[in-house]
């Protein structure tokens, strides 16, 4: 665990909300992947494109990494589709970017699946496809993506045991968990659901819980927002709390405390975006950080897994007590 004697990386009170992304932080991608070869290669042949396991198998081997490289590019493309339908449906539903960029990005994978499954499946160019719609590839992607994430079971060691000791402290100590993801709070709900963690949260977000994708600022500003946090304010230089709401010549027009409000991701790009919004960020990442680095200095901790967290608010509340 890094912990840092700078002050101004320590909060200026205990949390009062903890924002935990999945993949990285709960989930250990690496061991996703091999498991998704191996669910993807049991349901496509079920389906109307057939073939066999080890063709989609391989099929996804060879498209993932260049896929999952255009991946902003996709969001990219589902915020300009989103703007150009912006409103109300015609059914009364409010466009939702989240609907719009699984679609997209769903139907992106399944095809280039097909062009490449199609060196060994032929038919599939001739026959299969042509007598398909749009809708048919969809839903077929779908099933394929939501039979793969009820089996797959990637939690990092510690992690399921780290949250169950979380909820409880935050019984104790007066902060709440949230998820705080790119996934769909569906997606989510399954993941944690099949780890026995779900009620562990008091709510998971979820692009579509807030409408908005996880590539910019704007989606903590977001869940922050919904969850009901006012988070402190800090210098954008220094790091340092300019405003906690607990002084009376406090700069906040309510005049009500402000949070400490924690975000723990994988992504040094996910945690600029909710340093931005005063939250305190702590990086997860095996490869030793420098955060004395400038370049660094919107990452306050940085931790191995999230098995260290208990012990890192522990180290908070210990720095708490000895500046009273």
């Amino acid at each position: 665990m890094t912990v840092l004697k700078d002050p101004t990386k320590y909060p200026s009170k205990m949390p009062t909300a903890i924002f935990l992304d999945s993949g990285g932080v709960i989930n250990d991608n690496a061991q996703r992947a091999p498991q998704w070869l191996q669910y993807l290669g049991e349901f496509l042949p079920t389906t109307a494109l057939g073939g066999t396991a080890q063709v989609w198998r391989q099929a996804n081997l060879q498209i993932l990494k260049p896929f999952f490289s255009r991946w902003y590019d996709y969001m990219a493309q589902a915020n300009a589709l989103a703007a150009a339908q912006a409103g109300v449906t015609e059914e009364g539903r409010v466009v939702n970017v989240s609907s719009i960029f699984e679609r997209l990005h769903l139907l992106i994978w399944i095809l280039e699946m097909c062009t490449v499954a199609a060196n060994q499946l032929p038919e599939l160019e001739t026959r299969i496809l042509p007598s398909l719609t749009e809708e048919d590839l969809f839903q077929i992607a779908k099933s394929a993506h939501l039979y793969a994430i009820h089996r797959v079971k990637a939690d990092f060691p510690g992690a399921v045991e780290t949250i169950r000791e979380l909820a409880l402290s935050g019984n104790q100590d007066g902060f709440k968990m949230y998820t705080s993801s790119g996934d769909s709070s569906e997606d989510l709900e399954i993941i944690l659901k099949g780890l026995g963690v779900f009620e562990c949260f008091h709510a998971v977000y979820g692009a579509d819980k807030v409408n908005c994708l996880k590539m910019s600022p704007l989606y903590y500003e977001k869940v922050f927002a919904q969850v009901g946090v006012r988070v402190v304010s800090r210098d954008a230089g220094t790091g340092q709390v300019v405003d906690d709401g607990s002084s009376s010549s406090s700069s906040s027009s309510s005049g009500e405390d402000r949070d400490e409000v924690v975000v723990l991701d994988d992504s040094e790009k996910a945690l600029r975006w909710a340093h931005v919004h005063g939250a305190r960020t702590v990086l997860i990442t095996d490869t030793e950080v420098d955060l004395t680095l400038e370049a660094n200095r919107h990452i306050d901790f940085q931790l191995k897994a999230l098995s260290d967290l208990p012990a890192l608010l522990d180290a908070w509340r210990v720095h708490l007590e000895g500046t009273k």
